[in-house]
């Protein structure tokens, strides 16, 4: 398994490193230490991250134009599942008078999203190039 050693990657690895670190001494120094863990945490995926992609070449990770119609079409259509999924709540707040605030309900909306972005990359994949 050969690493690349290129300007990107090191770049990539040193923000992972920097983020983490930052974590640690937030956790040392700060009282509130879920700030600090959460640092680390996203350090550490970003160097996960980092090193997957470090020990792939190049051309591997490059999107060719088949992956980026499908990773558009399921991003518009996510995009317009969470228009309506805050249009839904908006209109069932209005007639059904539930006194939702958006920060009960911001978690929801954005989970849906990332759902639906996920099945419909899927879809589209699984689809082929009828797309």
């Amino acid at each position: 398994m050969k690493i690349r050693k290129d300007k990107d990657i090191l770049q990539f690895l040193g923000i992972g490193l920097g983020v983490a670190l930052l974590g640690i001494l937030m956790c040392l120094f700060l009282h509130p230490h879920a700030i600090g863990f959460g640092f680390i945490l996203t350090g550490l995926i970003i160097l996960i991250i980092g090193l997957n992609a470090a020990t792939k070449p190049k051309t591997d990770i490059m999107i060719d134009e088949r992956c980026a119609r499908i990773n558009e079409k399921a991003g518009y259509g996510a995009f317009w599942i969470t228009i309506l999924t805050m249009a839904i709540f908006w209109y069932a707040d209005i007639f059904l008078k539930l006194s939702i605030e958006y920060k009960q309900v911001y978690s929801t909306i954005i989970c849906i999203g990332l759902v639906s972005l996920f099945l419909l990359q899927a879809y589209y994949n699984k689809k082929g190039e009828k797309i």
